[in-house]
Formats: structure tokens, C-alpha cells, sequence
């Protein structure tokens, strides 16, 4: 299984970033940065919201795998949506509207639950799929922690 892109919705494009040294990843497998600023993949209820979709797959016997080569990724707008397996809780017309869980080991989502709110449920396609949007996070750069007024 895997997340696809749907509905562009707007301009989509590929972006080349440097990826976690020794780490695996899928093609389609949704991204993120780490702190360091290097790709990973999504984990649910994660602060850093997703980047995109790995355009190439990584494995621990490509000769790039210890390094932090770039790779690419899929970047869409925030009008973009996807389309979604949905694994564990059958789907229903009422998940429309809903946020839902993303399970990262079977790259789909779980309807039946709303724990992390991943997805933006927007289409109802069949028990077994959904469309969706990746939740915006928005994550704090702590400026201006140590501001007095004094």
C-alpha cells in the first residue's frame, strides 16, 4: 500500500533534499525534516508537518545508504490531496470532514481513529479508500522567548 497524489489542486513539483544517513525509505512514503534539516520518514502525530512524497527508494544495500545524498521528493500545495488506503476501520460516507490517524507501518490510515489527526478526510471513495489532506502543523521557532518588556 501507499499514499498517492490525488488531486493537485495547483502547481505540484519535485524538490531534491539530503536524507538521514542509514535510514530506509519507500518509494511514495510520506517525509519530513528532522531537526537537522534532513528527510525522514512521517511519523504520526509528528510536530514537523509532511514535505511531500521519496520519489526513490532506499534500501540498506544502495551504496548511498550510510550517506546523506539527496533524493526527491513530491511537493504539493496546501490545497493538494491524496488518496489514502484505509487499512485498519473501514471507511464510511461520515469519515468525510473527520480527521483520522496515519499508520506509518501500512502507509494508510486508520478512520476509525483520530488520536494524532493526521488527515483531513475530503472524499469518501470506498470502505477501503479515502482522500485526504496532511494536517498543517505548525511548529515554533522559539523567537522571542526571552523578550522583556523591561
Amino acid at each position: 500500500m501507499a499514499v498517492r497524489m490525488f488531486k493537485a489542486n495547483g502547481p505540484t513539483h519535485i524538490e531534491f533534499y539530503q536524507k538521514t544517513a542509514s535510514t530506509d525509505f519507500a518509494f511514495d512514503e510520506p517525509v519530513c525534516f528532522t531537526t537537522t534539516g534532513r528527510l525522514i520518514a512521517y511519523t504520526p502525530g509528528a510536530v514537523q508537518p509532511v514535505l511531500g512524497l521519496c520519489k526513490k527508494a532506499v534500501a540498506s544495500t544502495d551504496s548511498d545508504y550510510a550517506s546523506t545524498t539527496r533524493i526527491p521528493v513530491e511537493v504539493g500545495n496546501q490545497d493538494t490531496e491524496y488518496l489514502f488506503d484505509a487499512s485498519t476501520t473501514a471507511a464510511a460516507l461520515t469519515d468525510c470532514g473527520e480527521f483520522v490517524d496515519y499508520v506509518a507501518a501500512t502507509r494508510s490510515v486508520n478512520v476509525g481513529v483520530s488520536t494524532e489527526d493526521d488527515v483531513f478526510v475530503t472524499q469518501f471513495i470506498s470502505t477501503t479508500l479515502v482522500v485526504g489532506k496532511w494536517a498543517r502543523r505548525v511548529v515554533s521557532n522559539n523567537l522571542n522567548t526571552a523578550f522583556t518588556n523591561a
